[in-house]
């Protein structure tokens, strides 16, 4: 449950990811982008397939209009420490309009359906804060083994300190689930789920969280179940909030122990063929739209597999968002995706991200520049933005005799990007864009892990569009 956790230490509070591992586990700004290697790059297969040969929808009998021949072309940033070589097929786009969009709750609808798809039942229980003496006498249990091995929180990658400072943490929790443990109940006495979303604290352990200020916390709702899907506990999970700080609509399937069956080491017994077909086969049941393979990767005997909506039969771009941004015009809700994770031929966890509302569609396709004005702008964005440091090969100091690094573009292709609409809090708008993606090297080194988006470019106007900002 390692990617889990994280998304939600993200959304919520390190109280509640603790809770589940005791289970088991406004006027459109001035322009000004950096490429960034972290916020603009999605990972590939590391079997090699590309993203085109991983479809989960129909490609159209339309392929699209020829708008550039093949380029081949190379050039050097201002700063002369990055080749930019432009090395691509023909590019082809579709007439599309611009869709008005707004960010949709996730739906008691929502988590029924997904109950049933892996449950089989809509008869489920509510996943409360209550634990079991048995429960609490293995996350004791848990807490030990963790504080005896100090060396393997090392391997986990905290620091020397950070491990020191779990280690306490561990002992105050395994205080506190002693001190619970007489009240517990020898057995289950899990309710039935009332279909009715609360506070996040009303699914906390307030026994681990004394005088715990929830109130922050509780400006998210959720509703959350629990079930058997394979002989395993899982769970249900759905989160919405809206808050200046960040918007969060997000519904969660996962085992009580995402990692059981997890073999370090280990390859999947299914190939990648495989995996997506069981994914999907389960996203009919999921959810409705059309949804495309984004990307997959293998962990040792995991799959771990992204879709991304199709909208016009364009698919839409995922990045991730900078939370910590304090550009006030930047958005702060999750680029719409859907996660998988398969421990070999099961489903193990899913996560849904950012559902959106078409609210209208304009009446005509947009109006986009032509190529040149297209490729123009990603020529001046390229030649001043491209550094080292912005290709995460340097630090900002670092500009000085180190080798010479290439961007190579390797790809143009059209898609959809959302992009927050100024003045206002909860509309955006899908508008098409070229998206210039690639990979970068370095002497001996070639990034052939990622796809990195070196430049999105607006189709209709030319900016560049900074999708770790969303606008």
């Amino acid at each position: 449950m390692r990617g889990r956790k994280m998304n939600l230490t993200r959304y919520a509070c390190f109280g509640v990811l603790m809770v589940l591992i005791l289970t088991g586990c406004q006027a459109t700004p001035n322009q000004d982008v950096i490429a960034n290697k972290n916020d603009q790059q999605v990972s590939q297969s590391e079997s090699g397939t590309s993203i085109e040969e991983s479809n989960s929808v129909e490609e159209s009998d339309d392929d699209g209009t020829v708008v550039s021949e093949a380029i081949s072309e190379t050039f050097s940033s201002d700063d002369g420490n990055v080749t930019i070589s432009v090395q691509t097929d023909a590019v082809k786009v579709h007439s599309v309009p611009i869709v008005q969009t707004e960010a949709k709750d996730i739906s008691v609808d929502d988590v029924k359906r997904w109950a049933k798809a892996f449950y089989g039942t809509e008869d489920v229980y509510e996943a409360t804060k209550q634990m079991t003496k048995s429960e609490i006498e293995e996350a004791i249990l848990w807490r030990q083994q963790k504080i005896n091995d100090r060396e393997s929180l090392i391997e986990e990658g905290y620091s020397e300190a950070d491990a020191d400072t779990m280690i306490e943490y561990y002992k105050e929790q395994i205080e506190s689930l002693k001190a619970s443990y007489q009240k517990a109940p020898d057995d289950d006495e899990r309710k039935k789920t009332d279909w009715a979303f609360h506070p996040l604290s009303y699914y906390d352990d307030d026994s681990m969280e004394n005088d715990r200020d929830t109130s922050n916390a509780d400006k998210t709702q959720a509703l959350k179940v629990q079930g058997e899907s394979d002989g395993q506990k899982a769970y249900v999970s759905a989160s919405n909030r809206e808050t200046a700080d960040y918007q969060l609509h997000s519904l969660m399937f996962y085992w009580n122990d995402e990692d059981e069956g997890w073999i370090d080491g280990a390859t999947p017994y299914v190939n990648q063929e495989e995996a997506i077909q069981i994914t999907d086969e389960k996203l009919k049941a999921l959810v409705d739209g059309n949804w495309k393979v984004n990307t997959v990767w293998s962990s040792s005997n995991q799959w771990h597999i992204q879709y991304i909506p199709v909208i016009n039969e364009l698919p839409c771009l995922y990045s991730d968002i900078n939370y910590t941004s304090d550009d006030a015009y930047a958005a702060n809700l999750e680029y719409g995706q859907i996660n998988f994770t398969l421990t070999d031929d099961k489903i193990v966890a899913v996560e849904w991200e950012s559902p959106m509302e078409i609210t209208s569609t304009d009446s005509q396709p947009a109006e986009m520049l032509p190529f040149d004005d297209i490729y123009t702008a990603f020529k001046n964005y390229m030649q001043v933005k491209c550094t080292l440091n912005s290709l995460g090969l340097a630090s900002e100091d670092e500009t000085e005799g180190t080798e010479q690094a290439f961007a190579n573009v390797n790809d143009i292709s059209q898609m959809y990007c959302r992009v927050k609409v100024k003045n206002a809090e909860n509309t955006f708008q899908y508008v098409p864009v070229y998206v210039f993606s690639g990979y970068v090297s370095q002497g001996d080194y070639k990034e052939d892990d990622w796809v990195n988006h070196f430049c999105v470019v607006n189709a209709t106007d030319g900016t560049i569009i900074n999708t770790w900002l969303g606008y």
